[in-house]
């Protein structure tokens, strides 16, 4: 499953990051961003995004608003159903996964399916957590693509200070790149769009943290089938999917249990993570201790005048 995601870079950053070469083209281009289609729900940057929170999410402009290439938008996690009707976070249904085992035949996932309305759902990873044998309780660990040259994918220096040419594309680190399903929900107040992540049975690898996992798209050529939905049909496009085996994952706070909490640690390894209480504890003792020390020194200089 995937129920919450890290996705704390700029608009520009992610244009970087997902950029590619049109077919035929030698010259990387990146996808548009275009943030006008989703009325007032507006991308913000966090370490801790939550279903009905706004993400960056790659379409083919060709299907979604008839530009010829690939764009960037902000949708909400978590599809709304198309016959709902009132607020668009109480519909009641839990949507942002979708098992591929159900999508062609399910009410709410097969008609846009069919319609073409599938996306890529980026971020610098998700999350998941795992039981701790014995002890019963959950573990959170931050999950995400391998990395190249020992880069942290928590750094967000690394990523917004990564170079981009038309000639070499995206030289920074790895997005993590999810399939989805997207669909076009009529507000009182306008159209809203909203997405759902598939997801699968684990590889074997990955099965020793959670029995269920994203389908994640790792190379170019799955990421252009997924996206082509005129010349790549629907079964074909569910029957490319698979569990991959190259994910890596490390232990992370439990501070990210709460998704209200937005804390820059939330993805960072535990050993990474600064102890703030045991720090100003640290801070308080040696001004203490100087303040003995100076008291000690006082205390010498009037015995030696005495």
């Amino acid at each position: 499953m995937c129920g919450r995601t890290a996705c704390n870079l700029r608009c520009e950053t992610y244009c970087k990051a997902t950029s590619y070469k049109k077919r035929n083209d030698t010259l990387y281009c990146q996808p548009e961003w275009l943030d006008e289609m989703n009325g007032n729900f507006e991308f913000k940057q966090s370490n801790n995004i939550a279903p009905t929170d706004v993400t960056p999410i790659l379409v083919s402009g060709e299907e979604f608003v008839g530009y010829p290439s690939r764009i960037l938008t902000p949708m909400i996690w978590g599809m709304i159903p198309p016959w709902h009707k009132g607020n668009f976070n109480n519909h009641g249904l839990s949507t942002n996964n979708c098992r591929i085992e159900n999508v062609t035949n399910s009410k709410l996932y097969s008609e846009p399916l069919t319609n073409g309305k599938r996306c890529i759902v980026i971020c610098e990873g998700f999350y998941e957590w795992k039981t701790t044998e014995g002890v019963g309780k959950k573990k959170p660990y931050f999950i995400h693509m391998p990395q190249k040259n020992g880069v942290s994918v928590y750094d967000t220096n690394a990523w917004e200070s990564a170079q981009w040419t038309e000639q070499s594309g995206w030289n920074g680190p790895s997005l993590i790149q999810l399939a989805g399903i997207y669909n076009k929900w009529k507000s009182p107040h306008g159209e809203v769009y909203s997405y759902s992540v598939i997801t699968m049975e684990s590889s074997k690898t990955f099965s020793q943290l959670h029995h269920r996992i994203p389908a994640v798209l790792d190379n170019e050529q799955l990421i252009e089938d997924w996206l082509d939905t005129r010349r790549v049909s629907e079964s074909r496009a569910i029957s490319m999917l698979r569990p991959i085996d190259n994910l890596m994952w490390y232990e992370v706070s439990s501070i990210v249990n709460n998704s209200r909490n937005k804390s820059e640690d939330c993805n960072k390894p535990i050993s990474k993570i600064v102890n703030k209480s045991s720090t100003f504890m640290t801070s308080w003792l040696a001004g203490k201790n100087k303040k003995t020390d100076s008291n000690d020194e006082d205390q010498m200089r009037k015995k030696q005048k005495n």
